[in-house]
């Protein structure tokens, strides 16, 4: 009986994150490389992810509308994908200020303060 309620458990928690993310999986951190359709992350956890871009793929950066030309490699970049085909597809590339005003990728505080230019 206790296995049936710890599976019956890892279910819902597995479709509540699911839910609370809409089904989109969200990968972090600077860009390595970049293609006409694809940007290779290196993540916060040091491993390397490729997500497919498409003509429907939104680009953001301080919340201004951007190109994929306009994004660099080690740019800091938040995107939400889709998987389909075991492949990640993009809808939305947030292209960020790296730690800017003190807070990490990963969205923790550091301690340091940002330094002035």
């Amino acid at each position: 009986m206790k296995k049936v309620l710890a599976t019956l458990f890892t279910l819902v928690l597995m479709v509540s994150s699911a839910y609370a993310h809409n089904g989109m999986e969200h990968v972090m951190g600077t860009v390595a490389s970049i293609t006409d359709n694809s940007i290779t992350v290196t993540t916060t956890d040091g491993k390397t992810q490729t997500v497919t871009t498409t003509a429907e793929t939104k680009f953001n950066k301080m919340n201004a509308a951007i190109a994929l030309k306009d994004i660099k490699v080690r740019d800091h970049v938040v995107i939400h994908a889709t998987k389909k085909n075991d492949k990640l597809i993009a809808a939305t590339v947030q292209v960020g200020m790296g730690k800017m005003a003190g807070m990490k990728m990963d969205g923790k505080s550091s301690s340091a303060s940002p330094q002035p230019k």
